[in-house]
């Protein structure tokens, strides 16, 4: 075992001269196994190592008879250890998770406390090539992808950079190595327990699965590592291809869409994972259905829609623009209700709005070559007979646009713009009393259209400053 170990470890770039190797210890055959390992190899392999015991206290005296064997274990060795004790059932109820999980949780931030206070580069944990099988089989059976379905890695990088050097061999194997080299270890009894799904699968549908091939856990780990090569090869040409379709914006990361609709549809939704990421710096919580909702919507004939995604995160599509967001990110400010009077002009510095309002005699616009000019409109004053208000749109506003037939919502008549849905509420309107005679930027009420009846206008003129309003 420990030349194919040896080779396994220098054929994969597991561990390198001057490593500082934290050890996951639970005085289990495997972890033993590996502690025993490292220690006798220290010197050829040129690294420090250190052990790590966490006491869930799950198990009552039991765990307290594991944490007490691999101290007294790693002081016989002269192995530094770091142990410590959780209460990972009231970790468990207080964040509503299962006793698994908590536990989980608990140790990996237990050893990312001590790599980051004790200088540790690397985590060696003694997943071996059953652990592997288990995973895989158990990720099929729930779903996954082809990332998933790669299992566990050999070496996974990132602030912990995890190793695992006994994938290469089973179960068996290991427990032959502690007996050859005279290694008591400690049985976890949970192990035996058949109600936990991986135990499940280890006590009852492996042996089944045995029975047709002996050598199904090799297939199984076999299968891990030609996934986790497609992976591999897949997230390249990924990256190759978001170069030019991904833009990162702030806290939204745009797609181009007319790239994106000509690529192939599993490489659609690994893009559409690459843009989580980009954002998010991680998938966790986003599964298969997310990806695929988002690809449908994409490819069906709606034009604007959100769909909301798990950590506050939502799908946007805007017409020809797509993005994903993380939720209220950019706020735009609704103005407030202000009375306007004829013959002044107002500055709202907040809302970067500055509008005037000039009563003229009718005869000095008739062939003005303004009355089409977007920020300067005029409306017959006679009609006006009411207070002037500029606001935001309200629920239920309507009004009736020069050009078409019949009133409009005001929320209708965004829509048929294009005008985006952060920006709606932003909006300015010009309103006498309740209904609105302006859009400012856009149409104009025809019932307060200049008329060759009229006999006073009402010149509005107005200037953005700033990019607030979708105008």
């Amino acid at each position: 075992m420990e030349e194919k170990l040896l080779q396994y470890i220098s054929d994969n770039g597991l561990i390198m001269a001057g490593d500082r190797i934290l050890i996951g210890v639970s005085g289990g055959a495997d972890s033993l196994a590996l502690l025993y390992f490292l220690k006798k190899y220290q010197g050829l392999l040129n690294i420090e190592i250190a052990a790590a015991h966490l006491n869930h206290k799950i198990r009552g005296k039991a765990a307290e008879e594991d944490h007490a064997f691999v101290k007294e274990y790693c002081i016989k060795q002269s192995i530094l250890l770091y142990d410590k004790s959780v209460e990972v059932v009231q970790l468990a109820k207080k964040n509503k998770i299962s006793l698994e999980e908590a536990g989980r949780e608990a140790r990996y931030a237990f050893f990312k406390e001590l790599q980051s206070s004790k200088a540790y580069n690397k985590l060696a944990l003694g997943h071996h090539l059953n652990d592997q099988a288990e995973t895989v089989l158990m990720r099929l059976i729930r779903g996954t992808g082809i990332k998933g379905a790669a299992g566990m890695l050999s070496e996974t990088k990132g602030e912990s950079n995890i190793i695992r050097p006994l994938l290469c061999v089973d179960k068996e194997t290991v427990i032959s190595y502690c007996q050859k080299n005279g290694l008591s270890y400690r049985t976890d009894d949970t192990n035996f327990e058949a109600d936990v799904t991986r135990n499940k699968l280890r006590l009852e549908i492996l042996p089944q699965l045995r029975g047709i091939n002996p050598r199904v856990e090799e297939h199984l780990a076999e299968f891990a590592l030609l996934a986790h090569e497609h992976e591999q090869f897949l997230q390249n040409s990924v990256a190759e291809l978001s170069v030019n379709m991904i833009t990162k914006k702030s806290n939204r990361v745009y797609l181009n869409l007319e790239m994106w609709r000509q690529q192939l549809p599993l490489l659609q939704k690994e893009l559409l994972r690459h843009m989580i990421l980009q954002l998010k710096g991680s998938l966790k919580e986003i599964e298969y259905n997310h990806i695929l909702c988002v690809k449908q919507l994409l490819l069906s004939e709606k034009t604007v829609w959100e769909l909301h995604l798990p950590h506050g995160m939502q799908a946007v599509r805007r017409y020809d623009l797509f993005w994903i967001e993380t939720k209220k990110v950019a706020v735009i400010p609704k103005m407030g209700c202000y009375e306007l009077l004829p013959d002044k002009a107002y500055y709202f510095a907040k809302e970067g709005l500055w509008i005037k309002l000039t009563v003229v005699r009718e005869e000095s616009i008739k062939n003005s070559k303004e009355l089409k000019n977007h920020s300067e409109k005029y409306f017959d004053y006679g009609k006006i007979r009411g207070k002037l208000y500029l606001r935001n749109r309200r629920p239920g506003d309507f009004f009736n646009p020069v050009g078409i037939i019949g009133r409009k919502k005001i929320k209708d008549y965004f829509i048929d713009r294009k005008i985006e849905r952060e920006k709606r509420d932003a909006v300015p309107l010009l309103a006498v009393g309740s209904e609105i005679i302006w859009i400012l930027g856009y149409a104009i009420n025809r019932n307060y259209q200049v008329s060759a009846e009229t006999k006073s206008v009402l010149k509005v003129q107005y200037q953005i400053i700033g990019e607030k309003f979708g105008v």
